[in-house]
């Protein structure tokens, strides 16, 4: 089981690597003013800035940068974290523990992805005041539902692919 747990903790170091990189810095700031613009928010982004503008509704031009944080890697290297130490520690196959870490690696960063659109455009209609209310106090524990859901998913998951077997 330590060989599950250390594949695991590997793909989540790439995965890590990957979300700590300008380059997803940018496709993250992409996908978010893609869909911006698409319901109707007009985003101007400037790539090698990493940083979006936007007027808001009483005409305040506003920057958002996308960096770090932005990028999903906290709350993945959570998740790994936890998920590594646990399910990958316990009996199952190898295979349905990737496919599940993979799986919820891409649930939370589609999760973290849904989370700027929803703080970018609470910020358009409400202001900078309401934006700060939801992306620095209730942004985290958002993301710790889905945190929890899908290590909870996991570990029942293996327990099903267990019963099925005895």
């Amino acid at each position: 089981m330590f060989r599950h747990a250390a594949i695991q903790g590997s793909l989540a170091l790439i995965i890590a690597i990957f979300l700590a990189s300008g380059y997803a810095w940018d496709i993250t700031a992409r996908a978010t003013t893609v869909i911006l613009n698409y319901i109707g928010i007009r985003t101007e982004y400037v790539s090698p800035l990493l940083l979006m503008y936007v007027r808001l509704l009483d005409g305040t031009i506003v920057g958002f940068q996308v960096l770090m944080e932005c990028s999903g890697l906290i709350t993945v290297a959570i998740f790994a974290a936890i998920s590594t130490f646990t399910i990958g520690l316990l009996k199952g196959s190898i295979l349905t523990k990737t496919i599940w870490f993979l799986l919820s690696i891409g649930t939370g960063l589609v999760w973290n992805l849904n989370r700027l659109v929803i703080v970018i455009a609470v910020a358009y209609n409400f202001g900078l005041t309401a934006f700060s209310f939801v992306h620095y106090l209730l942004a985290p524990f958002v993301d710790f539902i889905w945190v929890v859901s899908m290590w909870s998913l996991g570990m029942s998951w293996l327990k099903s692919g267990k019963e099925e077997i005895s």
